[in-house]
C-alpha cells in the first residue's frame, strides 16, 4: 500500500469509516467544526459518530479537540453541543489552548492510520464543499501528526 493517498470531498466517509471500524485502542480527533444533524446529508456523518459511540463501549480511547469561538472566548454553538452529546458517550472533549485556532482536521487511529486535510466533521464539508484530505499509512508520518496531536491535547482545556 502506498504511504499516502489524496481523498477528495465525499471519499472522507468510506476511508474513515475503514480506520475507524479497526479501531482497537485508540482515535484521536482534531476539528474546527463538529456538527450533530438530523439532516439527510448527515447520513454517513452520522453513521461515523455512531461508529465513535460503539468505540467507547468496549474501551477505545476516544479524545476529540474542538476550536473555539472568533473570540476565543469559548465553544461555538455547534461544538458546545458536540462536546455535550460526546461526552454523554465517554467520549473526552477538550479546547484547544491559548486562544488558537486549528485549521488543520486531523483523525489519527491506534498511532497507525490516519486523515488530515480540510475536512470537517459536519454534513456541508462532508457532501457540500469542495474539501481534500490525505489518507496516511506510514508510521513516519503518523508519529508527526499525533505527537502534534499529543502537543495541543496537553495545553488543551478540559471541558
Amino acid at each position: 500500500m502506498e504511504p499516502v493517498k489524496i481523498v477528495r470531498n465525499e471519499q472522507f466517509y468510506p476511508v474513515a469509516e475503514a480506520f475507524l471500524e479497526d479501531a482497537r485502542k485508540s482515535v484521536d480527533i482534531c476539528t474546527f467544526k463538529f456538527e450533530f444533524s438530523t439532516r439527510p446529508a448527515a447520513r454517513e456523518l452520522n453513521r461515523l459518530i455512531d461508529i465513535l459511540y460503539s468505540l467507547a463501549l468496549v474501551d477505545v480511547k476516544i479524545r476529540v479537540l474542538l476550536n473555539t469561538t472568533r473570540a476565543r472566548s469559548g465553544l461555538t454553538k455547534i461544538n458546545e453541543h458536540a462536546a455535550r452529546e460526546l461526552k454523554k458517550h465517554a467520549i473526552e472533549v477538550r479546547t484547544l489552548p491559548d486562544g488558537r485556532c486549528q485549521h488543520a482536521k486531523t483523525l489519527v487511529v491506534d498511532n497507525c492510520v490516519g486523515l488530515v486535510g480540510s475536512h470537517n466533521w459536519t454534513p456541508r464539508s462532508l457532501t457540500e464543499n469542495y474539501e481534500v484530505s490525505i489518507a496516511l499509512y506510514h508510521a513516519g508520518y503518523i508519529k508527526e501528526i499525533q505527537d502534534h496531536f499529543e502537543k495541543i491535547w496537553a495545553g488543551s482545556k478540559k471541558l
